[in-house]
């Protein structure tokens, strides 16, 4: 080989990933030749690493495209195939550098063919490619599949984004089984685990990271800043805003007015999903619309509306009392398909159609159809007509443009209710109904006659043809009611709602789903206490909203239940006194005691349904169990259980908790209990680092060390002082932040794999003095890309050496970079958003000023908290980058609701000396630093009691002394560790600010440096 192996890797795997998934069909004499110098230099690097006892994985991993391209030749019919191509190059490799072969035996990674279509099946899940080897298991391939055409299935199907129409929210739809399964996701930095069939977003996000159980990783884009909508089909599905939206009925989930170019937009308002508040939901008809926008788009942020009609299902019939599992329609009619025709395609042009089981390769039918036409895809699919169905649609030759359409069929079933409507009963739950159900041979149904009980929303049924069986969900359309704090939805509930008293004064209010024709007379809800009618309520007027939800604002109510131990509120509907909701004034129970096999409440006060949340004090990392409370106040434990140690017990109303649960509760919460005396665990009977530090917390063992360790460490020192609260060994979180601290960056790498909250970082990150660290060099790029899912602050102190190369500088010229340190740089703008670039640039920054506490801040502190709430309400409704305007609004909004704490430690005496130790190092040498140090300064304070206004201006102050520090300022090192334990102390309450405020300081510390040099 007479060039450089790695820098012809290099080279080549910069133009493949730019080229894109390799071809099926024959090569050029050009290609093949480079494509087999291509696998001599990849065997040579996997001798290489065999030799220096390496994983082979490595080399995959730096080069994914030449893998795949490399493994894609030699498995094409004209090669030599793929075995020959390797034992070729090793033959190769072994004359020109005998050393490289070892003397104990010949190494099997470089030569096994498996093993190399293994890697380069993970190396193309790795670069989002839908490429996968031919085996001799694949089925052959249909004559109507193009050659050329790459086959898009994959192993596991990835997640799909959906409107829950049924349980007004936006879900993400997980394939595979509940049981068997649970998927990793990764929402804009934030961890969570969830199990199938979907997840509920907590609310806005602009991408999401699914990780399946086999380790392949799903990206999905929901919420682009510069158009601020979603669109969803009539049954829920998301439409793809890269193509023009069909001309039909589509449900627009959007910020901010609709305009429209052609015909006005008729909108009707529903309610707005679950975690989504400063968003709307509308149902609108696009018939006669050329394009729309909403008003808070960015101005290009039109989108295009089809000319004619646009893909999807038009005809069949769905049954209005069934759904799947994932709540999609059942089509007992089977829908034609009306294939999409874009302005100025020819006629001539046509679409594939492929039906197919969905995780399924092999077509059960496929035909093709002229652009526009109507299609039955179900012509040639043997029948019955049964269970979920995926169709691929796309345009031969092309690797863009796909679509995938899913349906649910269910032909012959019929479905007769006894009631179209269940309205609420008296004392709790619904109207009980009843479903009968009538199939056709060979289908048959689990259950003919359904009934549903009051507290029944819906029952599981199973549909079979003899061969399948499939579960599908019986329902009827249902009243419900659902609290709203803060202008936030909570979520739907067939149950009287507990409500506690405090919230009554969190701009409050309580919303009533009923039937249409129900509301003829307004009902009215009343606030009655022993009997007595002390308050009554009419429903806000909302002419956008569906009819039948009627809205009740409960701030009125905050003085009247004021010294009432407990009270119910009542409706008044279809001649009945419904009872929607109890408020107390107390906490749900007293305390908490063991209990034989479990739990006892004392001084239970809740007479409804509660469910419980416990969480083990000796290893915070577990997930909680959540466990039903009954009637006499007993929570039972498993037996695994039971001896767990110390435990915090959260209790909520209702036998299911409302949106996403959080990772650790607050013990401030008054319905959080903590039970200390409880049975310790037994000593540990395995190594893992898990088990040893429950047994360190426990003080039995000394604290684990080893990069496996270092996830709980993060988690020790992010919740230390509520574990010390609980029980836990007292110096924990002080030795795991000198643990954080002496790790390094392996440090900062194991921060993704600790599932922590990016809030919840942030003070770890300041305490244990990795916010300092110097880091001279990215020395694994590839290991630092993942950690900007799952916990982006720490990635960007990882890429801070490679930042000065997005400055536009002539002295750092991006071409200079290897593919993968590209592909991490990739990756900071998404997290910084807009404003990072111009800051690194050396631009004046646009939102200076954003954050700071001044007379704006003073006129807030004087309005009633229901007043402040409505200001900011809004606040980051859309989701954009961490240094954006809105999200640093939105971080100077939290550390301002908590400025009552904030205010005792910036009331004291060292924090004035710190902030002028600051501007005096900043004022010498550091003019650009020191200015915008200023800019966040509150100007003049009118008191001691309005100390916590110049949180801001300290938080960021320490942050640039912070990052001047891992610059390696040695100055600015000796007065960070002075800074440190305040700071900490402010990172903890004010997390959110701190995470902007470091963000912000490395970026101003880069273009400082930059510019120093230019």
């Amino acid at each position: 080989m007479l060039v450089d192996p790695a820098r012809l890797l290099d080279d080549c795997e910069r133009a493949w990933r730019e080229a894109g998934e390799p071809t099926a069909v024959g090569e050029t004499d050009p290609v093949v030749r480079r494509i087999a110098l291509v696998v001599e230099a990849l065997v040579a690097h996997a001798l290489l690493a065999d030799q220096s006892d390496l994983p082979p994985d490595l080399v995959f991993a730096r080069w994914p495209a030449c893998t795949v391209h490399a493994v894609a030749l030699g498995e094409q019919g004209h090669s030599p195939g793929l075995a020959r191509l390797l034992s070729d190059a090793r033959e190769r490799v072994i004359a020109a550098r005998p050393a490289l072969d070892r003397p104990r035996g010949v190494p099997s990674a470089p030569t096994h063919d498996a093993r190399w279509i293994e890697a380069a099946q993970e190396a193309a899940r790795s670069l989002g490619w839908t490429w996968h080897p031919w085996t001799a298991a694949d089925p052959t391939h249909t004559p109507a599949t193009p050659a050329g055409d790459p086959e898009p299935w994959a192993a596991t199907a990835a997640p799909e984004l959906r409107l829950g129409l049924d349980t007004g929210s936006v879900l993400l739809t997980l394939p595979g089984n509940q049981e068997a399964c649970a998927w990793q996701l990764a929402a804009d930095g934030e961890s969570f685990t969830a199990s199938p069939p979907h997840w509920v977003l907590p609310g806005p996000v602009r991408r999401i990271e699914a990780t399946d159980p086999a380790g392949a990783a799903h990206v999905s884009v929901v919420v682009d800043p510069h158009t601020a909508l979603l669109a969803f089909a009539a049954d829920g599905h998301l439409i793809p805003l890269d193509e023009p939206l069909p001309a039909a009925d589509v449900h627009l989930l959007h910020v901010g007015t609709l305009e429209s170019e052609g015909t006005r937009v008729a909108a009707v308002e529903l309610p707005t999903p679950y975690g989504w508040s400063g968003w709307t939901l509308s149902k609108v008809r696009l018939s006669g619309v050329r394009r729309l926008r909403t008003s808070q788009a960015a101005p290009e942020g039109w989108l295009d509306v089809a000319v004619g009609r646009s893909l999807g299902w038009e005809g069949g019939a769905t049954l209005t009392w069934l759904t799947s599992e994932d709540g999609a329609p059942v089509w007992h009619r089977p829908p034609a398909l009306r294939l999409r025709r874009l302005p100025g395609e020819p006629e001539a042009h046509h679409w594939q159609v492929e039906v197919r089981r969905p995780g399924h390769q092999e077509p059960l039918a496929s035909l093709t159809g002229t652009p526009g036409t109507l299609v039955d895809p179900w012509q040639n699919v043997p029948g019955p007509l049964l269970g979920p169905y995926e169709l691929l649609v796309h345009s031969p030759g092309r690797r863009r443009g796909r679509r995938r359409l899913n349906a649910f069929l269910a032909e012959g079933v019929e479905v007769t209710p006894s009631a179209e409507w269940r309205l609420l009963a008296p004392h709790g739950g619904l109207a009980p109904a009843r479903l009968d159900l009538r199939t056709d041979r060979p289908v048959t149904a689990s259950e003919s006659a359904v009934r549903l009980a009051p507290h029944d929303i819906s029952r599981r049924l199973v549909l079979s043809d003899g061969a399948s069986a499939y579960q599908v969900q019986a329902l009827v359309p249902h009243s419900e009611v659902r609290l709203e704090l803060d202008g936030r939805p909570l979520s739907w509930s067939v149950r009287p709602l507990d409500i506690d008293a405090v919230d009554l004064a969190r701009d409050s209010a309580l919303t009533v789903r009923l039937p249409e024709q129900a509301v003829a007379v307004t009902p009215e809800l009343t606030l009655v206490v022993e009997g007595a009618t002390l308050h009554t309520l009419r429903p806000e007027r909302r002419t956008r909203t569906r009819k039948g939800d009627l809205r009740y604002a409960l701030a009125a109510l905050t003085d009247t239940i004021r010294d009432c131990g407990q009270a119910e509120l009542r409706l008044a509907v279809a001649g009945q006194s419904v009872h929607v909701g109890t408020v107390r004034t107390q906490p749900i129970a007293e305390d908490v005691v063991p209990d034989g096999t479990g739990l006892l409440l004392r001084g239970l006060r809740h007479p409804g349904e509660l469910t419980a949340r416990l969480h083990p004090v000796l290893a915070p990392w577990q997930q909680p169990l959540t466990v039903r409370v009954d009637e006499s106040g007993h929570i039972p434990l498993p037996a695994a259980w039971q001896s767990v140690g110390p435990l915090v017990v959260t209790l909520r109303a209702g036998t299911r908790t409302s949106g996403v649960a959080p990772a650790w509760p607050r013990l401030r919460d008054r319905d959080t209990l903590v039970l200390r005396r409880l049975r310790r665990p037994s000593a540990v009977t395995d190594g893992s680092a898990a088990a040893r530090t429950t047994e360190y917390l426990g003080g039995r063992e000394t604290l684990p060390r080893g990069t496996d360790a270092i996830p709980y460490h993060w988690i020790v020192a992010a919740r230390g002082r509520d574990l010390r609260a609980c029980g836990a060994k007292e110096t924990a979180q002080a030795e795991c932040l000198h643990a954080l601290g002496d790790a390094g960056p392996d440090a900062l790498v194991g921060a993704a794999d600790s599932a922590l909250r990016s809030g919840e970082l942030a003070a770890a990150l300041v305490g244990s003095g990795l916010a300092a660290l110097r880091i001279r060099e990215v020395t694994n790029p590839a290991a630092v890309r993942p950690v900007w899912r799952r916990a982006p602050l720490c990635a960007l102190l990882l890429t801070a050496p490679l930042l000065p190369y997005l400055s536009d500088d002539p002295a750092y010229e991006a071409g200079e970079l290897y593919p993968d340190e590209a592909e991490l740089l990739s990756e900071v703008g998404q997290f910084l958003g807009d404003s990072g670039p111009r800051l690194l640039a050396g631009h004046e920054d646009p939102s200076r000023t954003v954050g700071r506490f001044d007379a704006h801040a003073r006129a807030l502190d004087e309005l009633p908290e229901i007043q402040q709430q409505a200001v900011w309400r809004t606040a980051r409704v859309v989701p954009r980058g961490l240094l954006d305007t809105d999200t640093r609004a939105d971080a100077a909004w939290r550390a301002f609701r908590d400025r009552r704490t904030l205010q005792s430690y910036a009331v004291r005496e060292e924090c004035g000396d710190w902030l002028d130790a600051v501007a005096i190092f900043l004022d010498d040498g550091h003019h650009l630093l020191a200015r915008t140090f200023r800019d966040r300064g509150p100007g003049p304070l009118h008191g001691p009691q309005e100390a916590w206004m110049r949180v801001p201006q300290f938080s960021l102050g320490c942050a640039l002394i912070a990052r001047l520090a891992a610059a390696g300022d040695a100055r600015a090192a000796k007065l960070e560790r002075g800074l440190r334990p305040l700071w900490t102390s402010v990172a903890a309450h004010a997390p959110e600010l701190t995470a902007v405020d470091l963000a912000l300081a490395e970026c101003l510390v880069t273009a400082e440096a930059v510019r120093a040099i230019g």
